[in-house]
């Protein structure tokens, strides 16, 4: 009795343990993730600090090298990446329906 009580116990923490650490969607299908660079459209230098929005409640901020990662993401997600600086750049690329891995965009943000 004892063992299986233990075998229990275990089986309970290991799903556990793989549901927290799943970075999965919830959503079916293979995961998709955009990688890219955000650029200032009139000097082609990295912007930093970008706060960007994708598909299906998605989020992403580049970093110092303008470089970004968007996750939560899945093949068939379509819709556009857009793209806000507080002093008023903006842009936005669209996004094909997503086929499952990797897929790498530019995107340049421009004053209006």
């Amino acid at each position: 009795m004892k063992s299986v009580l233990s075998l229990a116990v275990a089986l309970l923490l290991a799903l556990t343990c793989a549901c927290a650490c799943s970075r999965s969607s919830g959503r079916p299908g293979a995961e998709a993730v955009v990688t890219g660079t955000v650029l200032d459209g009139g000097t082609g230098a990295p912007i930093a600090e970008v706060r960007l929005t994708g598909p299906n409640g998605a989020n992403a901020v580049s970093g110092r090298d303008g470089r970004f990662e968007m996750g939560g993401l899945r093949a068939g997600d379509e819709g556009e990446i857009a793209g806000k600086t507080d002093d008023g750049r903006s842009g936005s690329v669209t996004l094909r329906p997503l086929a499952a891995g990797r897929l790498e965009v530019v995107l340049k943000l421009y004053r209006r």
